[in-house]
């Protein structure tokens, strides 16, 4: 009997590890194997993984392998920082190319958002699928050769597909418009004191609440600017961040008595902080392209599922799900306006219910299981 077909799922990160990178391929890897794919994980074998079982680390099931390639990995050694992503990705993908060339046959799959390994993989696969994550605003002659190389390309929301059809005119590849997703499982409507109660946190008062990386196109700061300017007892919660970031931040906003940076947490943990919230906010900066048009941010799709408001930057890449129907939007990059929309949620408790609820309903049709069922739906289509 013929083995069935196999879906390779590529990444180019640590694994596991914080970043929202290694969740998406952990959360993505398990939906594809429930919807009735054989899956593999290929992941360089990096220095500085979180220690234990990657299932257990991300709550998702052990119906997928996880194949760890050799890369020359020279993250470790200071002086060499400069080089040392170049060095990785392209030892990890000659590796995934030999590892393709022993493994592979005609009807395999090759799944990613690393251009160069899927350049390589084009050579010994016909069956390559481009998950385009950021845009092409340089190098665009690579990647007119890469579009030409690929079968399928799937890019995350509407401003980018329109960019890549007035870039790239006339590419083969078969486009697929399909946003991020949320774990709907983990995001079951926690009760607020509950929350409150198992991370510790004060009973009374109000939270805000903002989790993710502490990037400066993520906005950040000018959420820490609004912090002392609430109400008081209104406390601002920063959950995530590397520690070169967080000690950039803490040495930035010290004087600020009301932030509290509590650092990376456990993925698990994630939805209790955010049910303890009174507010979630995605502060996103409308001055760098990635937060404008082209992220379409996990977290986002968390907080509309965790049932708490939402007060976000009024920008392209955020219209794409959230608007007036579901949540308050604010000018980004004015710490005044922010300021405003988020004393209007606290003050307005039966306003935020109404948001936080249609948002909750709005996401509903963005599980993992759902996306990777309409990516194969698609790709059965399109053969």
């Amino acid at each position: 009997m013929a083995r069935a077909r196999t879906l390779y799922f590529v990444l180019h990160s640590r694994y596991p590890a914080e970043k929202a990178a290694s969740l998406f391929a952990a959360k993505s890897c398990e939906a594809f194997a429930e919807a009735g794919e054989r899956v593999v994980l290929l992941v360089p074998r990096r220095f500085g993984r979180a220690e234990g079982d990657p299932y257990a680390y991300y709550g998702v099931k052990k119906n997928f392998t996880t194949v760890y390639l050799p890369v020359l990995d020279l993250f470790p050694v200071p002086v060499l920082k400069a080089l040392a992503f170049y060095v990785s990705f392209c030892t990890f993908s000659l590796s995934v190319l030999v590892y393709l060339l022993v493994r592979t046959k005609r009807t395999d799959l090759i799944y990613t958002n690393e251009s160069l390994t899927l350049m390589l993989a084009s050579l010994v696969c016909r069956n390559t699928l481009y998950e385009m994550h950021d845009f092409p605003e340089r190098k665009r002659w690579f990647y007119r050769m890469l579009l030409a190389r690929t079968r399928w390309l799937l890019i995350t929301n509407s401003w980018k597909v329109q960019r890549v059809r007035e870039l790239f005119p006339g590419i083969a590849a078969h486009l697929i418009l399909e946003q991020n997703a949320v774990d709907f499982a983990e995001f079951l409507l926690i009760n607020k004191r509950e929350a409150r109660t198992k991370l510790g946190l004060p009973a009374e008062g109000n939270i805000v609440v903002y989790t993710g990386h502490l990037y400066a196109w993520k906005g950040v700061d000018t959420l820490a600017q609004v912090a002392g300017r609430l109400s008081a007892g209104t406390l601002v919660y920063f959950v995530g961040g590397t520690d070169a970031d967080l000690k950039r931040f803490g040495d930035a906003y010290k004087n600020v008595s009301t932030i509290r940076l509590v650092g990376h947490r456990p993925h698990a943990e994630v939805p209790y902080w955010q049910a303890a919230a009174d507010v979630l906010v995605l502060p996103n900066t409308g001055k760098e392209t990635i937060a404008k048009y082209y992220t379409s941010p996990m977290k986002l799709f968390e907080y509309m599922a965790s049932g708490r408001p939402i007060v976000a930057s009024d920008l392209p890449s955020i219209r794409e799900l959230l608007n007036e129907h579901n949540a308050l939007l604010v000018p980004p990059d004015d710490a005044d306006a922010l300021a405003e929309g988020i004393r209007r949620v606290l003050m307005n408790v039966r306003e935020g219910d109404t948001l936080a609820a249609r948002a909750r309903a709005d996401v509903e049709t963005h599980t993992w299981e759902v996306r990777a069922k309409r990516i194969l739906a698609h790709i059965a289509f399109h053969r």
